[in-house]
């Protein structure tokens, strides 16, 4: 992946912006964590946090104006955070800490003037070694000093005299002189590398006054000499401001710092002053909480500011993770993940520790819907993936089960193509998707029915059938050339029927269509009977449903409306889930998420199904049983359209396992061929004739662990027909292993009298384990992509 690739994707996630009230600070201070220490009572740490932004804290904390509160997102709710009374209750309570200084550099630095900015500059370059002296004229720091200049604020004799101290400390002079003249900075500059001139001291502004030769530069603060800076700005303006003049003090030393290394003073000076900040942050949630009055308006107790404090929103955006499960899992959020998951991709040689993290993506969508930047973390999973593809470094194991799924619904013995009976031409073809038959075979069966009797078509032609899985699961695996494949088959059999226009009964079938295969006509079922009359015993439930909208219809409004439309034309009364419509949550089956992690699968699921005290009511196949497996009742829309029970008795109904859905594909293939075009089903094979017996619990630990039924025949017709087992008499049980693809299976089973199997266990792994029989291939549908023989999986 091009590093521009990942810089686009970072820029579209803005939760490491700072909060607005930090970016329109001068200094920048990180009030967001300075007012969880301090809501914390922690305040060393609260004060560490001032340290590290604002020079000389101990003075600044009782000067600072709060240019922020403005600016601060709780000012829209109830009144902005006092940070000025928090800053003064930190500094009173606390005691500054000598910063380290770096070793003599050789440089000397001269400062004209003793007010505030000056003396930030000094602290800010003697901590570089540089050796700095103020010459002033007057008493140090007498602006801030006069109670008309610093206003309400009380200034402690002590926070000047600590400030001196420190500066003491760090070995920076003072030196007294009558008066600052041209002659006087000529002299200064011919044994100075530099010279700052603070112009909020009146009497230091005369040293540039006939050298300065333009204003001083906005970004930098250079003057019209290359080796002369200036600031204390404010003080000719018709705002002055304290914590604005602190704040060129630190601009010019950065300038000076550069001018020292030979570099251009305004190199990488990004976001340097107040900006605006691009960090989202929703307070329409935020709780009330007024104002601390304190008793004393100038110094608050240290209770009155621990409650203060705490009023601090923490404005951060999180939007996406705080409605996305898989996002939630990795403690995060996108930028982060971006970084995590491009690193993951350049490892040549190592581990890659983030392969379940790019494979358990839903790529559902959800959290570009919801991000105001339109971050998509899933976009970026499935780049990652077809890169992992790409390169060979894709584990076998991420989506190995999905893809042999597909596979099976699309091999001879599953996927079918028929006209109509009694025609011979198709002006439409219903396509149900291969999970709908699997779950809902009666009610699929009847709505082929319904649209042969209903839909209009040509004399001579009629509503053919087209069964197979669309191929969706291969582009979510990442997998492009699997893709193309099943594109191409798909298009073949379309176009050897006749080209007839697709009615599709799956969102995700209609998603991938609209991408793959947009010359292919195609409309929704929801479409195709919301223009019909209601078939003959149509129900509705007796109380209000949530209606779930299927991650795969967030783009697609006119399939939504017609859902709703036909809920309506039942009388069913429907409830607007909060995530609902174009920001409808996951059922955790998109972007193959529960075959990757079936424990962010099972979160995915029941985060939605907690969205709402009601039973749901859903459009999709997958979405029903996955969401009806976290225990809560749902619908289909077939259950009200095609009812085959009662309400009550289809809310309960439960999820069938993954043998049960694969086996219901077979019997629906069967018997649509044997009922509707007297097709004979082919011949029994050998596990037809093969019964087993699986406890519950067992069978729920099977669903686990990815075993199929026919997986655990397949042995058991090995260990028969080549005596591949092993006994334990004690017991009087067997135990026989095969690998027949790319997972070994083991069964532990005792054989009936009746000739059926009781299975007491199986489990499989990937180790090979010499002696043990089987081929040990790869499946045609994980081919692509699988990681090298001896390649880290």
């Amino acid at each position: 992946m091009e590093q521009s690739t990942l810089r686009a994707f970072e820029a579209q996630c803005t939760q490491e912006e700072p909060p607005a009230c930090q970016s329109a600070c001068p200094l920048h201070v990180e009030a967001r964590a300075f007012c969880a220490f301090m809501a914390a009572e922690k305040l060393k740490e609260a004060r560490a946090v001032l340290d590290r932004t604002m020079p000389l804290s101990g003075l600044m904390g009782f000067l600072c104006e709060g240019d922020c509160l403005e600016h601060c997102r709780r000012a829209e709710v109830d009144g902005a955070v006092n940070m000025p009374l928090l800053e003064r209750a930190c500094v009173s309570l606390t005691k500054s800490v000598k910063p380290m200084s770096m070793p003599s550099s050789g440089k000397r630095i001269a400062v004209a003037g003793a007010e505030l900015s000056s003396l930030c500059l000094a602290f800010e370059l003697s901590k570089k070694g540089h050796a700095l002296t103020i010459f002033h004229t007057g008493e140090i720091g007498a602006l801030f000093q006069n109670p008309e200049s610093s206003g309400p604020r009380v200034l402690p004799a002590q926070a000047l005299s600590e400030a001196l101290e420190l500066l003491a400390a760090l070995r920076v002079n003072f030196t007294k002189i009558s008066t600052f003249s041209e002659q006087w900075t000529k002299d200064i500059l011919e044994h100075h590398q530099a010279l700052y001139v603070g112009l909020d001291d009146a009497n230091a502004r005369i040293a540039v006054l006939s050298l300065a030769t333009r204003p001083a530069d906005a970004l930098t603060l250079a003057s019209g000499h290359p080796r002369i800076f200036t600031g204390g700005l404010s003080r000719l303006s018709n705002a002055p401001s304290f914590v604005r003049d602190a704040a060129d003090g630190k601009r010019a030393a950065g300038s000076i710092t550069r001018l020292l290394q030979g570099v251009s003073p305004a190199a990488a000076r990004e976001k340097e002053g107040v900006y605006a900040t691009t960090l989202y942050t929703n307070i329409s949630g935020a709780p009330p909480a007024l104002p601390v009055i304190c008793k004393d308006a100038s110094l608050p107790s240290q209770a009155e500011a621990m409650q203060e404090a705490a009023r601090c929103l923490q404005c951060q955006c999180l939007e996406c993770v705080k409605n996305c499960a898989y996002l939630a899992r990795y403690q995060g959020y996108p930028k982060r993940y971006f970084r995590e998951i491009y690193n993951n991709l350049s490892v040549v040689h190592g581990l890659r520790r983030t392969n379940k993290q790019i494979n358990s993506c839903a790529l559902c969508g959800l959290c570009a819907a919801i991000c105001p930047q339109n971050a998509d973390t899933g976009a970026f999973c499935l780049a990652a993936r077809q890169e992992m593809v790409t390169s060979k470094r894709m584990p076998p194991s991420a989506h190995e089960f999905a893809l042999e799924d597909m596979a099976f619904s699309n091999g001879d013995d599953i996927a079918f193509f028929r006209h109509a009976p009694n025609t011979t031409a198709s002006a439409w073809a219903f396509f149900p998707g291969c999970q709908l038959p699997a779950s809902m075979p009666r009610q699929t069966e009847q709505v082929y029915a319904f649209l042969r009797e209903r839909l209009a078509c040509p004399p001579g032609q009629g509503v053919g059938l087209f069964f197979r899985c669309c191929g969706v699961p291969a582009q979510w695996s990442g997998r492009e050339l699997l893709t193309e494949q099943c594109v191409n088959g798909l298009r073949a059999q379309w176009e050897e029927a006749g080209k007839p226009s697709l009615i599709l009964a799956c969102a995700s079938c209609s998603a991938f269509f609209a991408e793959k295969l947009p010359d292919i006509p195609v409309r929704s079922l929801w479409d195709a009977l919301a223009e019909l009359p209601l078939p003959e015993g149509a129900a509705r439930a007796d109380q209000i449903l949530a209606l779930h909208d299927p991650c795969a219809a967030r783009y697609t409004a006119p399939i939504r409306a017609k859902v709703r439309a036909l809920a309506a034309s039942l009388g069913q009364e429907i409830e607007e889930l909060s995530l609902g419509r174009e920001l409808t949550r996951c059922c955790g089956y998109g972007g193959l998420a529960d075959a990757a992690d079936p424990h962010i699968g099972l979160a995915i699921a029941k985060s939605r199904a907690q969205d709402t005290p009601r039973d749901l009511l859903a459009y999709c196949a997958m979405c029903r049983d996955r969401l009806a497996g976290t225990g809560k009742g749902v619908l289909h829309l077939l259950d009200l359209l095609f009812p085959e029970q009662a309400v009550a008795e289809a809310l309960a109904r439960p999820a069938p396992g993954i043998s049960e859905r694969q086996q219901t594909r077979q019997s629906f293939r069967q018997h649509l061929l044997r009922e509707l075009w007297n097709e004979k089903p082919p011949h029994n094979n050998a596990m037809d004739t093969i019964t087993l017996h699986i406890s519950d619990e067992l069978a729920r630990k099977l669903e686990e662990r990815r075993i199929l039924h026919a997986d655990i025949k397949t042995v058991l017709l090995h260990a028969e027909a080549h005596g591949a087992q092993f006994f334990n008499p004690a017991a009087s049980r067997y135990l026989s292993s095969l690998r027949p693809k790319q997972v070994t299976f083991w069964v532990e089973y005792s054989k009936g009298a009746d000739g059926e199997y009781l299975i007491h266990d199986a489990y499989c792994h990937r180790m090979v384990v010499p002696g043990t029989p089987g081929e040990g291939r790869p499946t045609a549908a994980t081919l692509e992509g699988c990681a090298p023989k001896g390649g880290r999986m």
